[in-house]
């Protein structure tokens, strides 16, 4: 008889992780995910925490030739919040806990802003915590920290504010 282990994380920040033969896993999911999705219940009806729901990212940002970037440019946004936002996104709308650098450059001059370098750009943010970089040179990634994602957060707010004003 063989084992096999599943883990998921539900977006409300449920976690199941189950080991042992196919049945068991298969009818426990089935008790996890009535549990999370059934009326009434505090994990299914928890709200996401703010800066965390997806629709926020989905009205700020646009993908042009699977390109993630934001839709407006805003004087009110510095490029290294752009840069902020952008990492966010990626990361609560395509699932990537790290992004390329060469991916996130391309992303922030597509999205109107022209920083020289990236690396300078956001040097104080990860001296700050709110990002992590990992790699070097042309193998360099960038993640967003919890730190991170509160102020991209606000940066969102002041973006999906114009893209509402202009639909």
């Amino acid at each position: 008889m063989e084992n096999y282990k599943l883990r998921i994380k539900h977006p409300s920040g449920a976690e199941f992780e189950a080991e042992g033969p196919l049945d068991f896993i298969i009818n426990e999911k089935r008790g996890f995910i009535e549990e999370i999705s059934g009326p009434g219940r505090t994990t299914a009806s928890r709200p996401a925490e703010p800066g965390q729901e997806p629709g926020l990212w989905q009205a700020i940002t646009v993908t042009k030739a699977g390109l993630l970037q934001l839709r407006n440019k805003s004087p009110e946004i510095a490029p290294e919040e752009a840069f902020l936002a952008l990492s966010a996104a990626y990361r609560l709308l395509e699932g990537r806990q790290e992004t390329g650098a060469i991916t996130l450059s391309r992303a922030i001059k597509a999205s109107g802003y022209a920083p020289d370098r990236l690396d300078r750009l956001i040097a104080r943010y990860i001296k700050e915590g709110l990002i992590t970089a990992s790699g070097s040179k042309r193998g360099r990634t960038y993640a967003i920290t919890q730190r991170g994602m509160e102020k991209a957060w606000g940066a969102a707010m002041k973006l999906k504010k114009i893209a509402d004003s202009e639909g």
